[in-house]
């Protein structure tokens, strides 16, 4: 909306794009404390973080620049995708939690990891809502050209389109607002659900789109793809507490029956 405005030198995308990070710094401290995770795995969480943030920019440019190359056969350098960084972020994270907190944290990451990730979902959520705002600011991810009231002017795209930047802001508004009631109030996995309801909204709204996202086969978009991916690991999520109960309770019961 605003792509050409700037503050102290930045744009207001990559205001945005700070205030995410801050803010999501800000939830896993503030939710680290009020579930009790100890200081020392709190510093190993922040570190990792650090990492995963770098290794998530550069995943959100790679995954693009290879959908760039697969339309165009030409690589190069160029915009970013959430799910790229979620990706490859998440990756260098559970690397760094499990791999490095072994040696330093003994066993509190495997013990803290359901408060954790429940933590981190709440933190993703509230810093993807600003950043969908800071793509409304740019004038990128936005939606079909429409006539509709709801419609906003994008003087970078020339036309009134739907805002799917500001319906995906709301959204993530709301869901991080469903997953701290549920972390604070329950013992479902946040992070499962934040996988899953964000890949079904993802999925559905993607037919909203059109800007350039990239182009796959079979029809769906390189967000669609990943969406069921994702789908499909916070399913399993959700339900591996269940299924390891199960599988607990007849080891137990074949045992018992072996006596």
């Amino acid at each position: 909306m605003f792509p050409d405005v700037t503050f102290l030198g930045l744009e207001l995308y990559d205001w945005c794009l700070i205030v995410g990070i801050v803010l999501a710094f800000a939830v896993m401290r503030i939710y680290s404390d009020r579930l009790k995770i100890p200081a020392r795995l709190q510093n190993l969480i922040y570190i990792t973080a650090v990492a995963a943030i770098a290794a998530g920019m550069g995943g959100a440019i790679l995954f693009q620049s290879v959908y760039h190359f697969i339309k165009t056969g030409v690589f190069q350098w160029r915009g970013m995708t959430f799910y790229g960084g979620l990706i490859c972020g998440a990756a260098i994270f559970l690397i760094g939690y499990f791999g490095v907190g072994k040696i330093f944290c003994k066993d509190l990451p495997k013990q803290y990891f359901s408060k954790v990730s429940g933590s981190a979902a709440c933190a993703i959520a509230a810093a993807h809502c600003i950043g969908r705002i800071g793509c409304l600011f740019a004038g990128c991810c936005y939606g079909r050209e429409t006539t509709e009231w709801y419609g906003i002017y994008l003087p970078a795209v020339g036309k009134t389109v739907i805002p799917t930047q500001l319906f995906e802001s709301i959204f993530l508004f709301c869901l991080f607002i469903v997953l701290s009631i549920l972390l604070f109030k329950t013992k479902i996995s946040g992070l499962g659900v934040y996988l899953t309801a964000y890949a079904v909204f993802r999925f559905c709204i993607e037919f909203l789109r059109s800007d350039d996202r990239g182009q796959l086969t079979g029809g769906i978009s390189p967000s669609q793809f990943w969406s069921i991916v994702l789908f499909i690991a916070g399913a399993f999520v959700i339900a591996a507490p269940y299924l390891f109960a199960l599988l607990r309770k007849r080891r137990a019961t074949d045992r018992a029956d072996d006596t």
